[in-house]
């Protein structure tokens, strides 16, 4: 997709044609829309298609890692199930997120198999009970809207991500974090915010994109 930010004046560029936004949290939020629209084109059974493709190309990513946090896919997101069954199956732990109380935590994780409920943002996670940290995690299957060729992550909007992993590079903390997308959310360049810790790893139906930043 022919899209790029530039910092200077909030002009996204996307497929050719200028969108002017007025800081950077704008150009996030419209280069959002216009990626999410880009993934819904691709329709269910397209997406299905990819995402097994996708998957079956990040099984060479995970290697011997063996806590895995993962995430249980929301509206078009690429989904990671079909990767996450045969991780446990070959005896990997698979844990996923559970979005905190306060808006300003981080993520800690939970084992996959447990009894699931819809928190208040609409998406399906276990219901509480034991928890890990971020930090006990091998490596982190990440959701993407979009990403470049920095290997910087624009997220949902609600940060979770954001800050958990601001949080493991600030403590030198820092699993291996691989992004898994659709080829047509890579981008040539998005806004990054100094707090940002670049995705190790890019998985998508036709390649895995690497050499971010450090494992």
């Amino acid at each position: 997709m022919n899209l790029r930010f530039e910092a200077k004046d909030g002009t996204a560029q996307v497929e050719g044609a200028s969108i002017f936004f007025p800081d950077v949290r704008d150009a996030k939020c419209g280069l959002r829309v216009a990626l999410r629209r880009c993934r819904r084109r691709l329709g269910a059974g397209e997406r299905r298609r990819l995402a097994m493709r996708a998957c079956a190309r990040a099984r060479a990513v995970v290697g011997r890692a063996r806590r895995i946090g993962a995430y249980l896919p929301h509206g078009s997101e690429l989904d990671p199930q079909w990767l996450m069954r045969r991780l446990e199956r070959a005896g990997h732990d698979i844990y996923v997120p559970l979005v905190g109380r306060r808006s300003d935590q981080v993520l800690r994780f939970t084992p996959w198999r447990a009894p699931f409920l819809t928190n208040r943002y609409g998406i399906r996670e276990p219901r509480r009970g034991h928890t890990i940290k971020a930090s006990e995690l091998d490596l982190i299957i990440v959701p993407v809207v979009g990403f470049d060729a920095r290997g910087t992550r624009l997220g949902q909007g609600g940060g979770h991500y954001d800050r958990t992993l601001a949080h493991l590079g600030r403590a030198g903390l820092r699993p291996r974090r691989v992004g898994l997308a659709f080829e047509c959310q890579r981008v040539a360049s998005l806004p990054r915010d100094r707090h940002d810790v670049p995705l190790t790893a890019v998985v998508t139906e036709n390649r895995v994109y690497r050499g971010f930043g450090s494992a």
